[in-house]
């Protein structure tokens, strides 16, 4: 049976003879379906492997971080020693919200207190974009005079602050003497240090004037000229419809910006030379945010408080900041309009 497959090629010898089931690829013996199956697993697997790649990442730099924080707040643990953190369940909570040595809420007061620079950012912001959406001259000039303190160090902004506000050889000092006063200690004193820290963020209003030029550029053109043909003066048609078409762009700024505002820490710090600030007659500091305050407990005064104690005022700052955008959210269902 097997000699009768046997072909002899043309014109050769019996040594020619060529068997068409083992000579030929196409009697050749296919592949086992396990070895295909083998193979196909390495190659799903390598093209996995790459395409899980973020989840790694997301794992690692995130949802890892965000279970340790949470056993961390459920713990005693000082100087960083996670080997020696003992687990006290939600004492560190009820710490913070109940005993007379918490600065929580005060902490929480004086970050609410700095989230008053706002509306004044947001004011500034639309109104230098209104005026460079109008008709003036060199109007790219202006944006990047508006946008370059956005792109510079913050460090390096709050520096140039302290020094323009120095008691000794600062520029605002040095004007109050020539007129002939006498010199100011702004960031010894209680009551300036916060409105001074306040007024240093309106540098950072150029952020929010970019994105309200955007939006002004996409406000219906039709709609502003039959307001005019109608008889509507510029407040009238500021008011009625850019302001109403420009919501969606300002409650992203709001939101975005109370979100910020809400974990302020480091030019605080700066103006307060890595310590609490100036304090009032309680001996409650002036510059103490929240994050600051958490900052403290878990670097500054690790003995004392530790890192138990600065991840449990994480997670309720946390729960707040989620309660107050929920509520931001609900509230702009009756003034953002998202209807051109």
């Amino acid at each position: 049976m097997k000699d009768s497959v046997i072909a002899m090629s043309q014109g050769g010898s019996s040594d020619d003879r060529i068997n068409v089931f083992t000579d030929t690829k196409l009697f050749k013996p296919e592949k086992s379906t396990h070895a295909k199956k083998v193979k196909r697993w390495k190659q799903n697997l390598t093209g996995w492997g790459f395409a899980l790649w973020p989840l790694y990442t997301y794992v690692i730099f995130a949802l890892v971080p965000f279970a340790l924080s949470i056993y961390l707040s459920l713990t005693e643990l000082n100087e960083w020693r996670i080997n020696q953190a003992r687990f006290i369940g939600f004492d560190n909570y009820v710490w913070l919200l109940t005993s007379a040595d918490s600065n929580f809420f005060w902490s929480l007061f004086r970050t609410l207190y700095y989230s008053l620079s706002l509306p004044i950012t947001i004011f500034l912001g639309l109104f230098s974009s209104i005026l460079l959406t109008s008709r003036v001259k060199c109007k790219k000039l202006w944006r990047s005079i508006l946008y370059i303190p956005n792109v510079c160090s913050s460090v390096g902004v709050t520096m140039m602050w302290k020094l323009i506000f120095d008691q000794d050889t600062g520029l605002i000092n040095t004007m109050i003497v020539a007129m002939g006063g006498d010199r100011v200690s702004f960031f010894d004193n209680f009551y300036l240090f916060m409105p001074l820290v306040i007024f240093t963020t309106t540098w950072g209003a150029g952020a929010g004037s970019i994105l309200f030029q955007a939006a002004l550029e996409q406000v219906n053109g039709s709609l502003v000229e039959a307001a005019k043909v109608d008889g509507a003066n510029s407040a009238q048609v500021l008011f009625n419809i850019t302001l109403p078409a420009i919501s969606p762009t300002t409650f992203y700024v709001f939101i975005t910006s109370l979100i910020g505002s809400l974990q302020a820490m480091g030019s605080i710090q700066l103006f307060a030379n890595n310590g609490y600030g100036p304090k009032n007659d309680e001996g409650k500091p002036a510059g103490l945010t929240t994050v600051y305050y958490m900052y403290m407990m878990a670097f500054v005064e690790a003995k004392v408080h530790g890192m138990g104690r600065a991840s449990a005022c994480a997670w309720l700052l946390a729960i707040i900041i989620i309660v107050v955008t929920k509520v931001s959210f609900k509230l702009s269902d009756y003034w953002v309009c998202y209807d051109n």
